[in-house]
Parts: C-alpha cells; sequence; structure tokens
C-alpha cells in the first residue's frame, strides 16, 4: 500500500477508535473530554482524506476501499460504547454492525467481479442520521460526565434514557436494515453463480 497523505489521514481513524472507546468507558470526566475530541478529530479526518487525496492527485483504489471501512471501525466503536452504557439494545448494535460490514463484504465483491457498486442516496441518509444520533448521544455522554460546566445531571440522564432516545435509534436501526436488503435486492446479480 502507498502511505499517501490520504491513506495516513484514513488510517489514523482505525487507531483513534480503540482509544476512543477506551476513553468513553472510563466513567471519567478527562475520559469523556477525550472521547469527544478523538470523535471529533476522526470526523475530521474523513473529510480532510478525500480533499487531500483529489488535491494531491493520490485518489487510489486502496484509498477507496480503506475510507468506508475506517468510517465503519469508528462508528462501530461508538455503537458498542452507546451498548456497553445501555443507551441502546446489543440487538440494534449487531443489526448495525452486520448491515455495514456487510455491505463491506457486498463491494469487495462487485470490485473482484467489475460490477459497479452504488452508494444509494438512502444509504446516505442512512449514514446522515446516524451521525446525527452519534452526536447528539456523545454530546449527553458528556455533559452527564464533564466537569467543564455545571449541569443538572439528572435531566441530561432522564433525556438520554428516555423512550424518545430509544424510538429514535429503534427507527435507525430499522431504517439500517432497509438500506442493506435494497442493496442486497439492487446488486441480486452478484449472487447467481457464474
Amino acid at each position: 500500500m502507498t502511505y499517501t497523505v490520504a491513506n495516513i489521514l484514513t488510517l489514523s481513524r482505525f487507531f483513534i477508535a480503540p482509544i476512543f472507546l477506551v476513553c468513553i468507558l472510563s466513567g471519567r470526566p478527562w475520559g469523556m473530554d477525550a472521547a469527544i475530541v478523538l470523535f471529533l478529530v476522526g470526523a475530521l479526518t474523513d473529510y480532510f482524506d478525500g480533499l487531500t487525496a483529489r488535491a494531491l492527485n493520490e485518489e487510489s483504489e486502496i484509498g477507496q476501499y480503506l475510507d468506508p471501512l475506517a468510517d465503519k471501525v469508528l462508528t462501530t466503536s461508538a455503537w458498542i460504547a452507546f451498548w456497553m452504557v445501555d443507551v441502546m439494545p446489543l440487538w440494534m448494535v449487531i443489526v448495525i454492525i452486520v448491515r455495514d460490514f456487510g455491505t463491506t463484504v457486498l463491494r469487495s465483491i462487485a470490485t473482484s467481479r467489475e460490477h459497479h457498486f452504488h452508494t444509494s442516496r438512502t444509504a446516505k441518509w442512512k449514514t446522515f442520521v446516524q451521525m446525527c444520533f452519534i452526536v447528539y448521544a456523545l454530546a449527553l455522554l458528556w455533559l452527564l460526565h464533564t466537569s467543564f460546566i455545571s449541569v443538572d445531571r439528572d435531566a441530561v440522564r432522564a433525556v438520554l434514557y428516555s423512550p424518545s432516545t430509544y424510538g429514535v435509534i429503534l427507527v435507525i436501526t430499522l431504517f439500517t436494515l432497509y438500506t442493506f436488503l435494497e442493496y442486497v435486492v439492487v446488486n441480486r446479480r452478484l449472487f447467481r453463480r457464474g
């Protein structure tokens, strides 16, 4: 693999993800502060790796493969953290993770068979709403643990663990599952023999 600036930015998310997870699960104010910073840095590398690849003419097949995989690793660490602090149940985490890595497998199969694999409009919306929820949940978790500002932690906890929050993540989980089924149907010829 060529270690271009863009690819290094992409690879950094693979290293950020486990550190982010350890920090968020530490239960300490400094850990939550660090987790927020790490996730923001990871999100920024996602923006700048593509920008850098185009600006420096460093676009490559390995970069196009690693970029979405690095995104999935980073968001997966957030979903696991949310399960471990009881924001969402395990079955939802499993559905989201299987879907995300399942599409990576489909993309790999498509590439090996020279089949163009489009990112659907609904999949782009899925990514957007997932990121919105992750930011929302991280913000509430940060408010529960940070020492930077004083807040009514009982009120924050009531919002984070409310039926409304559960309902939102349930809808996101079902929508995520739908986008995977859509990919399978649209790319069904990948499963035909020969």
